[in-house]
């Protein structure tokens, strides 16, 4: 185990998320730390969460949501880009994400509930229509291009995103995009150090985190094992502990738990234990080397 702090020095950071809760679950501690040191960050969404949505208008209460969490931790919303794809389910055989990176075809329309083109808010668009005047369509290359016009826009020093070893199939799809794209980025001459971390664990849902009283350090989920990328050991993990500000037990005052409050949509009941159980005394990563350039 490593500890680590975010100081004035630390280098610009990215959040690249999949759905809208994911950024504070994984990264509300290190956005609220960077956001007092003075340290640039961008908070990247990939999908507008808009699963089982018909119209777009959960998607974009999802969006918004976002915008009201961050700002608990004093992220200013122009910090934040909406990638503006779709969400059609967790397991890989229904997950947007996942689908996309298995597709042989980079030209397929990949149709979601809702729509095929990508889409932000009324006065906040997504990043493919700031760019480019025109919405996105849902293919894989059109995905794979946004994500990385945005990573070479910004070009942050530190990539914070979710794990292949996730088993949310947008989680460990988004991971092998983003490692892929690196790889492109690094002919480039951009070679950002990337954090990855959990949201779903192989121990599930209801096992992991752990529920329990007080406000204590992250245990390690029963079934991570080694992975598909070599070695993903819990003995290996880096620590990043949250300010006092997240540690107190009054969750009505802890401040990831009022940025967590924000997502209404994503707190459904059989949901609300288990996002609350990230409310906890640190925030847990791995760095992953990155490929050689392709």
């Amino acid at each position: 185990m490593e500890i680590r702090q975010i100081t004035e020095d630390y280098g610009s950071i990215m959040v690249l998320v999949p759905h809208q809760d994911d950024e504070i679950l994984l990264c509300a501690g290190i956005m609220e730390q960077a956001v007092r040191c003075g340290v640039e960050l961008t908070v990247v969404m990939a999908t507008n969460g808009d699963y089982g949505s018909e119209d777009g208008l959960a998607g974009r209460a999802r969006l918004q949501e976002m915008l009201e969490g961050l700002k608990v931790l004093g992220v200013p919303e122009d910090s934040a880009v909406f990638l503006g794809y779709a969400d059609t389910g967790m397991p890989k055989e229904d997950s947007f994400l996942y689908g996309l990176y298995e597709e042989k075809d980079g030209k397929k329309v990949h149709p979601s509930h809702c729509g095929m083109r990508t889409y932000g808010l009324p006065r906040k668009a997504e990043f493919h229509k700031q760019e480019y005047g025109e919405h996105g369509w849902y293919t894989r290359d059109g995905f794979m291009s946004d994500l990385k016009d945005v990573l070479l826009k910004y070009r942050p020093a530190h990539i914070f995103t979710t794990s292949v070893e996730d088993t949310h199939g947008d989680h460990s799809g988004l991971f092998l995009f983003v490692q892929d794209i690196l790889a492109e980025c690094g002919k480039e001459g951009y070679c950002p150090r990337l954090y990855s971390g959990i949201v779903h664990s192989k121990a599930g849902d209801e096992k992991w985190p752990k529920r329990e009283s007080g406000i204590a350090a992250l245990e390690s989920p029963d079934q991570i094992e080694e992975g598909v990328l070599g070695s993903l050991l819990w003995e290996e993990r880096i620590v990043f502990p949250v300010s006092d500000s997240m540690r107190t037990q009054d969750l009505k005052r802890n401040r990831k738990a009022v940025a967590l409050s924000k997502h209404v949509t994503a707190l459904k009941p059989d949901a609300v234990d288990f996002l609350y159980a990230f409310v906890k005394a640190d925030e847990v990563f791995w760095e992953i080397p990155l490929r050689a350039p392709l």
